[in-house]
């Protein structure tokens, strides 16, 4: 190819590239310049003083935002806020009770997302609608008890709504205690009668709980009443679970609303709660007068505060409320009437005293607070574990002095229920050889058996018995331990059980936590089967073998204090069955060798094992 034919190529390539670039470039330009011109006619046809006309656009109507301020409140107790925007409750902080995710904070029983605290709620949608858009103003910007040394002081809140309608809120607070009283007044300042159709004094969403609790524990969170019924005081809760314990059943609701006197409502979670209280005045209890007694709301899934949506995510959005209805205010007249709020911990010794705010009848209160099925153990044990922390300030040493109490009253039923269990294994060669003896008869063998336990007064459940009694202090231990407040924090051993109604979690290796107690207890299990056999001949052998494991996993996740409790039981029932096995290696081996060998004198071999079983 010549140079020629090289430079035409060149010159074809040259142009298919750049005419298209030069042909855009060229009708942008004269886009542009249409544009330009276009915009000149504009102006210029702006610029004509005959057409000067200024157009303002429409404004968009912004409705005001009210200016929120808060009242701060500080008693010995708490540290509460309350709101200009509806007078509602917002934080209400816990001075005996830190946070424990961050010990720095204390823990605040308002969620986050709350919007119904203390809230007055109309029925009548155009009175709501304008008592939220109004502005409640205060008497005081604070109240600080610890400062003035008061022991009770008053904050109200008023707001005057278009339709005519002043509402008033007078909060009542005391110095050492959790409760509030609540004045809910209104007052018609126009010349006509008002139906305000009723309102709800309500609190929620929900309340605030520890992520730390398991979320099995956290499904029993939720809205409670206490009935007024003919047979009584009736506690009712708004959810039930049927089945037993975790394992299968279904949760039922209850009525959301319903008719009759109450002694109060409540939202109920494992440690703390918040109660409202209605007054004893006619309209409370006269169903003609007052209507519904109290309201529970659910929204689902509208608001989530648990970690654990699926367990909580119903309690969480659930507003409890006391309810009056048909209310209309005459011309001038104001309407009055009053509540208490109770937000603070489920303490037995606080909720079991408070009595109703005109009368000396007791609300019941602890009636929220889960003692199991034996109440009156568990209440004797919750006693015990506070007058032993008044020795040592320690809740781990008052588990162990109850542990030690508990031994000692049970130190009798104890001991025979070890001399069965030995006198058992002194038969079980005899029990073998009957077995052999009349393995082709098997009512003989029932008979021959049952005379051997007649004639050395041997019984299958002498060992059984004495421990099924203790069955309901074991059990009012438990209901106890995992759920008083009082353990919520307590230390033990800094560094290593900081809370004893936690797991006592000192690492987590691979997503595993590593926890000590259990290991401890599952430890001292062992060490028993190893010194003194299971007790238990052919399968149940097996059975007994596996029993350690099997209580590793059921209590590796339960409260330190609890996995406290049940190695102190396990060590000092250790240290007894070693010193009535040293005491009985001791002894001669005459009555032993008489039940071997068959009872030549039946009288004198009852006698010595009589005797022998009494040291």
């Amino acid at each position: 190819m010549d140079k020629r034919s090289i430079i035409a190529i060149a010159l074809v390539f040259l142009i298919l590239f750049l005419w298209p670039l030069l042909f855009s470039n060229r009708k942008k330009a004269v886009e542009k310049t249409s544009k330009s011109s276009e915009q000149q006619v504009v102006q210029k046809k702006e610029e004509k003083p005959e057409i000067k006309i200024e157009v303002k656009p429409t404004p968009k109507i912004i409705p005001s935002k009210k200016s929120e301020s808060f009242v701060d409140i500080h008693t010995p107790l708490y540290e509460a806020k309350f709101s200009s925007d509806g007078a509602n409750l917002v934080s209400l902080k816990l001075k005996e009770y830190p946070d424990r995710i961050d010990k720095n904070e204390l823990m605040d029983l308002v969620p986050n997302k709350a919007k119904n605290c203390l809230k007055i709620h109309l029925h009548d949608e155009k009175m709501q609608k304008e008592i939220e858009q109004a502005q409640w103003t205060a008497d005081k910007q604070s109240l600080d008890f610890i400062k003035t040394g008061i022991n009770q002081g008053t904050v109200e809140f008023k707001c005057i709504i278009p339709s005519e309608i002043e509402v008033s809120k007078r909060l009542t607070f005391t110095s050492n205690s959790y409760l509030i009283d609540v004045d809910v007044s209104f007052r018609n300042l126009s010349s006509q009668p008002i139906n305000l159709k009723g309102y709800d004094l309500s609190w929620g969403e929900g309340l605030n709980e520890d992520s730390m609790i398991s979320p099995v524990e956290l499904a029993n969170d939720g809205p409670v009443v206490l009935l007024k019924t003919d047979k009584g005081a009736k506690y009712v809760q708004h959810w039930q679970k049927t089945g037993f314990g975790c394992f299968g059943g279904k949760q039922t609701r209850l009525p959301e609303e319903q008719d009759g006197p109450i002694y109060w409502v409540a939202y109920s979670g494992k440690y703390f709660t918040a109660v409202l209280i209605p007054s004893s005045d006619p309209w409370w209890s006269d169903p003609k007068q007052g209507g519904k007694r109290y309201k529970v709301v659910t929204n689902e899934g509208e608001l989530t505060i648990s970690p654990n949506e699926a367990w909580s995510v119903w309690g969480n959005s659930t507003t409890i409320a006391l309810t009056k209805r048909d209310l209309t205010v005459s011309a001038g007249e104001k309407i009055s009437h009053r509540y208490q709020a109770y937000i603070g911990p489920k303490k037995w010794s606080i909720l079991h005293s408070i009595n109703s705010m005109d009368s000396s009848e007791n609300l019941k209160l602890g009636k929220m607070i889960n003692f199991g099925a034996f109440t009156p153990f568990g209440k004797a044990t919750l006693w015990l574990l506070q007058e032993f922390y008044k020795l040592g300030k320690n809740y781990g040493i008052s588990i162990i002095l109850v542990s030690i109490l508990i031994k000692i009253l049970y130190l009798p039923l104890t001991q025979k229920s070890f001399n069965s269990m030995n006198k058992m294994q002194e038969l079980q060669p005899r029990f073998n050889e009957l077995k052999e003896k009349y393995r082709d008869d098997p009512q003989r063998l029932n008979k021959e058996t049952m005379k051997l336990y007649k004639q050395y007064g041997a019984s299958p459940l002498g060992g059984c018995l004495p421990l099924l009694l203790q069955i309901p202090i074991f059990w009012a231990l438990f209901s106890t331990l995992r759920g008083a407040v009082e353990l919520r924090g307590a230390m033990f051993i800094p560094g290593w059980i900081p809370d004893l109604s936690l797991p006592d979690t000192v690492a987590v290796i691979a997503g595993i936590p590593l926890r000590i107690l259990p290991l401890i207890m599952t430890g001292s299990t062992l060490a028993q089967q190893f010194v003194f056999g299971t007790g238990s001949p052919g399968q149940n052998n097996k059975l007994m073998a596996f029993m350690p494991v099997f209580m590793l996993f059921i209590f590796y996740g339960m409260p330190s204090g609890l996995v406290l409790y049940w190695i102190c039981n396990d060590i000092f029932t250790f240290a007894h069955r070693y010193i009535i096995k040293l005491r009985q290696d001791k002894k001669q081996n005459e009555p032993t060798e008489e039940i071997k060998n068959g009872p030549d004198n039946k009288a004198k071999t009852k006698q010595k094992l009589i005797k022998r079983d009494k040291k």
